[in-house]
């Protein structure tokens, strides 16, 4: 049982246009990286043992890391393949760095925010 779905995503958290036939599989990627930040704690089989606001900041943090992936290149974030520069229109970016990995996480900044309150980031030693 996923987490979320497209109704979910788009409906009650309002995300950003994923192409339909990327969906599913960035929901199961998304959905492997929110468990991998709360340290395997959460399941998506036992979301009703959770309590309410548990459950709806779970599912708001998978839609934020479907965002996230979707809008960093999808896989290719998750399988470290760094994008080096790219342009649109008017619009270019170039990576800062020289030769070496850009370091860019595959956690999404929003979702560790949606999680923070939970204490499903609590690694023993401070928040996430």
């Amino acid at each position: 049982m996923p987490y979320v779905d497209e109704y979910y995503y788009y409906e009650d958290f309002n995300g950003e246009p994923v192409d339909r036939a990327d969906f599913p599989y960035l929901l199961e990627r998304a959905s492997e990286i929110v468990e991998e930040m709360c340290m395997y704690r959460i399941q998506s089989e036992r979301m009703e043992t959770y309590g309410s606001f548990i459950q709806e900041r779970i599912r708001n943090a998978v839609c934020a890391q479907i965002e996230y992936l979707d809008a960093n290149g999808g896989s290719d974030l998750d399988n470290g393949n760094n994008l080096q520069s790219a342009s649109l229109g008017k619009f270019s970016y170039t990576s800062g760095s020289a030769g070496g990995t850009s370091g860019q996480s595959i956690y999404s900044p929003r979702a560790l925010r949606i999680l923070a309150p939970t204490g499903l980031l609590y690694r023993g030693g401070g928040c996430y």
